[in-house]
């Protein structure tokens, strides 16, 4: 490793997730008070879903704040597994509804039709974003970057389609290029499991294997990494 990595370890879930918040906040304040904007990247899934509804109470200056997803199953919107549905269900409410958000999902028959189109919508964006939210999968795999995808050596755009190795769905992730552009990382984690295989990562091995390594080994982002032993999220 190019430089220490300190992982912040709570004891509850609770506790995890109030860090994981704080982190993001603080990430945007600073934007917002130095530039008058910011961005922020968010997840799906469950630890996602605990998260942001609470993220969503935050009194910060939302309407100058740009969200956008890491990743997109290539389903409809108003498909349960959606993750442009669940932002909009848990943190575009209250005081965050006034956020501007861009999805990754366009009327095109494919993610791969689709990929110069989301491209554009994700290079209107200030880069480098101001703060990324991510989980881990139990295989390892971050926003949609698979174990042994092509997808991790997408180093020229912002954008990929990919397909998750159990399932036939498309879905269209942010590189590891994208991710390289960030000035913080919040990558949560819950469970011995989930922490075990962190450790497996740390160690120095290829993004193929295990693409959490793509935040793990880069030289630009700020990583938080916060965990709890508890739950398996």
């Amino acid at each position: 490793m190019s430089k220490p990595m300190p992982i912040l370890e709570f004891a509850s879930r609770g506790a995890a997730l109030a860090a994981a918040v704080t982190g993001v906040v603080e990430s945007l304040a600073q934007a917002l008070a130095g530039r008058g904007r910011a961005s922020l990247g968010v997840c799906g899934g469950r630890t996602a879903a605990a998260m942001l509804p609470v993220l969503a109470t935050q009194l910060i200056d939302w309407e100058y704040v740009d969200v956008f997803l890491v990743d997109e199953r290539w389903v409809d919107p108003s498909d349960d597994q959606s993750n442009e549905k669940l932002v909009r269900a848990t943190l575009l409410q209250g005081p965050a509804a006034v956020a501007r958000f861009t999805g990754l999902k366009s009327t095109h028959h494919s993610a791969r039709q689709a990929a110069p189109n989301i491209e554009a919508r994700l290079q209107a964006i200030a880069r480098p974003f101001d703060v990324v939210f991510l989980g881990m999968g139990n295989d390892g795999h971050i926003a949609s970057l698979f174990p042994g995808g092509a997808e991790n050596s997408v180093t020229d755009r912002l954008v990929t389609a990919s397909t998750a190795p159990a399932g036939t769905r498309e879905r269209i992730s942010l590189t590891p290029a994208a991710l390289q552009q960030v000035r913080r990382i919040v990558l949560v984690l819950f469970g011995r499991t989930k922490r075990a295989l962190l450790e497996q990562a740390i160690t120095q091995g290829s993004p193929v294997e295990l693409p959490v390594r793509h935040v793990l080994q880069q030289q630009g982002p700020e990583l938080r990494i916060i965990t709890a032993g508890e739950g398996d999220a």
